[in-house]
């Protein structure tokens, strides 16, 4: 078992393949440093029971008392000699669930699991065999390792990989190469468009960018804000990106990735929920999984209505690892704590359901909140929690400091708009400005919104203005 510190580089690939080949079994964790870094990577290790490490340095691996191991090119004469075979239901490595509501779950994946799951991506036309990917993502990340990576070798496509910090520094610099490379495929979380959003402040930034050769932009990970997405499609309608190019999608570790997808063919819909809410389908589960949609009492809910996503078959994982519990029940059952609604055939996320909460007997997400909040250009990209807290909807957010002088107009202008958003009255002193760094997040950019609103509770949220 071997603690790997998944850099986006060459070298990290070439280590995870090689682990794979051997028989081991990789604990993939995001790269970092510092005690902090250290202290996770110790974590991981005690609770999975792991004797080596990659990734880190001599003396931080002696003092964790783990074996380093330092990948070196050798030379045999007959490579697969010396490599076992591996079956179905051997582990191939452990990918770790977001961790939102708690320490990151290891997902333990078998070669039969993940090469179901592929072929699903491939079958279901999410990967051709004649296409170009690009892809940015972390490969820690079932996304990035599964659904690019891997994808690409399954399927034999060519496929260009950037660090996240590059997609990070430059996000029109992402939309240059995906036109230089012809890219005709590529997989982003919701968060990216927001992103490139923001650096586009007019057409001489995208002069000369050709986006016509990309067919299919897989869209999940999190909430999809739906006002961002329709704006991310008209503006670069003008520079080649195809109708209906965006695919939401839907997945999570516990399936190895992929569940649901927008098929090729297909275009995503929108509709309207109560209380003004629109949401977006995911597309259509893919067959070798069966879906449920549970009330609170266990009840099987109505077509388009609202419960708990439940899910069996397929590429699912029975238990988490080192976890005598199966987290599916007696009937193979898994309770995904995703809340959404079947509607004409196509699924529909509608959030956590620990980050769902009532007024006056309506049900609201978080997620509703920021995205109206994130709507306002003095607020920060992505910089935005909603949490409910002992009663009350408080609304946290890092502001552009230069465009916030007087708070007060500011916070009026976001309860205002929640208000006309979702008919939900704030209090203006429940809006807070806060410093930045102080919403926590998962490994792969998710809110701990539990972990926030006990932080709130307690007191250790600073505010800024």
């Amino acid at each position: 078992r071997v603690v790997l510190s998944f850099e986006t580089s060459p070298e990290s690939i070439v280590t995870f393949l090689g682990l794979l080949a051997l028989g081991a079994l990789p604990l993939s964790i995001r790269p970092g440093s510092g005690a902090s870094h250290r202290d996770f990577v110790a974590a991981v290790a005690g609770r999975y029971g792991a004797t080596h490490v990659v990734g880190v340095d001599a003396e931080t691996a002696a003092s964790l008392g783990l074996r380093l191991l330092a990948p070196a090119p050798v030379e045999v004469d007959a490579p697969d000699a010396l490599l076992p075979e591996h079956g179905p239901e051997r582990l191939a490595f452990v990918q770790f669930s977001s961790g939102s509501t708690s320490f990151p779950k290891g997902v333990p994946i078998t070669h039969g699991n993940l090469v179901h799951n592929l072929r699903l991506i491939v079958e279901s036309g999410a990967q051709g065999l004649d296409e170009r990917g690009c892809s940015w993502l972390p490969l820690y990340h079932d996304m990035g390792l599964v659904g690019s990576l891997l994808t690409s070798l399954y399927a034999g496509t060519d496929l260009h990989i950037a660090r996240p910090s590059d997609f990070l520094m430059g996000p029109v610099d992402w939309l240059r190469h995906l036109s230089r490379s012809r890219t005709s495929i590529t997989v982003i979380p919701n968060f990216a468009i927001d992103y490139v959003l923001r650096y586009l402040r007019g057409d001489e930034a995208l002069a000369g960018i050709d986006l016509s050769a990309l067919r299919h932009v897989y869209l999940g990970s999190e909430p999809i804000n739906i006002d961002n997405l329709e704006a991310f499609s008209r503006r670069l309608a003008g520079f080649g990106l195809r109708p209906g190019a965006v695919k939401p999608c839907y997945g999570m570790a516990e399936a190895v990735l992929m569940v649901s997808s927008t098929g090729v063919e297909d275009e995503y819909r929108v509709v309207e929920r109560p209380g003004g809410v629109r949401a977006i389908s995911s597309g259509r589960v893919h067959p070798d999984f069966e879906i449920r949609i549970v009330g609170e009492e266990g009840e099987a809910c109505a077509d388009g209505e609202a419960g708990e996503i439940e899910l069996r078959g397929g590429s699912l994982a029975g238990a988490y690892f080192e976890d005598e519990r199966r987290f599916a029940d007696d009937e193979g059952w898994y309770a995904t704590g995703d809340v959404g609604f079947v509607d004409g055939g196509a699924l529909f996320i509608s959030g956590r359901a620990s980050d769902r909460f009532k007024i006056n007997a309506q049900s609201y997400f978080s997620s509703d909140f920021e995205q109206l909040v994130e709507g306002l250009d003095f607020v920060r990209p992505q910089r935005s929690a909603v949490v409910h807290s002992e009663g009350r909807v408080v609304v946290l957010a890092e502001v552009r400091r230069e465009a916030v002088t007087d708070p007060t107009p500011h916070r009026r202008a976001i309860v205002d708009r929640i208000d006309a958003g979702l008919g939900v009255k704030v209090e203006l002193e429940d809006v807070r400005f806060i410093r930045s760094g102080q919403l926590l997040r998962t490994s792969s950019g998710k809110l701990r919104r539990r972990a926030i609103a006990e932080a709130l509770e307690a007191g250790t949220i600073r505010s800024a203005i």
